[in-house]
């Protein structure tokens, strides 16, 4: 039996074999044994029997042979059977697993997307919010600037207008008592030549001389005049001087006003800086979910376009050896059938195939 299997398995003859038809009523066995000829494992179980004959073989052994090779080809069709329908199950299974990686990658990229997009626009609200908090605070500091040089300005302006004034009272003074040792009576040449050691061009000097011609009514409204200059000039230093202490009071209140809108608004930047580094450091996890999202779409798009081209190659691949594989069992079939009922004709269809 071994003989017999290596020798159909190894016959490689793949010349067509021509043979004359008969006329008689054995020509519907010979149609159908040509036919065979066309069939690769047709040829290769004709040769065989051709060659099991030639050497006596017994007939049920010849039998046999095509009994195992056809339960062979039908218990091979039952395991490719099996394997497919494991492999339905496997490509289902795999297919579903794909498109699950697949809902749920494009789902991360919808949310993703939805959240970059509040994200970007809370972190370019907040940029935009901590710069005019900076701007502001550049206003303050810029306003303390100026108050300041102001403050400083006035402060100045007021030492000054305090010294000269307290020098023009003092002088008034000075000229009320040098006016008030004048009598008009007396000779006023002491009093003149007193004036004159300070100085030619002493205005003080001047007026005593001009004073001097005065009668004592009038030299009293002039002192009395004086007076009420010197009196006012004092009100005003004090009114001046009660000016610069509320100035330099409101200055300061202005200062500490400014010191605590500026403490304000540093806190308020310093809350939104934060703000802003959260959601920066959260719009950038969102982003590299989107990039890892996208990676997985395209790989599990992908694993599923190779996983369906490999289960339909097997698919194909499966049909095919079925056809295939039916055609064989047939032929099988054919021959077992043709072998029972028409051996005389077959002995005579080889002995024609050998000789042609």
């Amino acid at each position: 039996m071994k003989l017999i299997l290596i020798a159909l398995l190894g016959l490689t003859l793949t010349q067509a074999v021509f043979v004359k038809r008969s006329n008689d009523p054995s020509k519907a066995v010979f149609t159908q044994l040509e036919a065979m000829e066309e069939h690769e494992l047709g040829r290769k179980l004709l040769d065989t029997i051709a060659l099991q004959l030639n050497n006596k073989a017994p007939l049920g052994d010849i039998a046999k042979m095509l009994q195992q090779l056809r339960e062979n080809l039908i218990l091979n069709q039952q395991e490719a059977d099996q394997k497919h329908a494991q492999d339905e199950v496997d490509c289902e299974t795999e297919i579903y697993q794909y498109n699950r990686r697949i809902d749920f990658a494009s789902n991360e990229i919808t949310e993703s997307t939805q959240e970059i997009q509040t994200l970007s626009a809370k972190v370019e609200q907040l940029t935009q919010d901590v710069e005019n908090k900076q701007v502001q605070l550049d206003i303050l500091n810029e306003q303390e600037t100026q108050i300041r040089e102001q403050r400083a300005e006035d402060a100045d302006s007021f030492v000054k207008f305090e010294n000269e004034t307290e020098n023009v009272i003092e002088a008034v003074e000075v000229i009320i008592q040098k006016l008030s040792s004048i009598q008009p009576d007396q000779e006023v040449l002491a009093a003149l030549t007193q004036l004159n050691k300070i100085g030619a061009s002493n205005p003080i000097l001047a007026l005593m001389q001009v004073a001097s011609t005065f009668s004592a009514e009038q030299l009293n409204n002039v002192l009395n005049k004086l007076g009420e200059v010197s009196n006012q000039l004092a009100e005003a230093l004090e009114d001046a001087r009660a000016t610069e202490i509320q100035a330099q009071l409101d200055f300061e209140a202005l200062v500490v006003e400014i010191a605590s809108q500026r403490e304000s608004l540093s806190a308020a930047r310093e809350d939104s800086e934060r703000q802003l580094q959260d959601n920066q450091q959260a719009l950038d996890l969102q982003k590299k979910r989107k990039e890892d999202a996208t990676d997985e779409l395209n790989a599990a798009s992908s694993g599923k376009e190779q996983k369906e081209a490999e289960c339909d190659s097997w698919r194909t691949q499966y049909a095919e050896d079925s056809e295939h594989r039916q055609q064989e069992i047939s032929i099988i079939r054919q021959v077992e059938e043709i072998l029972a009922t028409k051996l005389s004709n077959v002995k005579v269809y080889l002995q024609e195939r050998s000789s042609a």
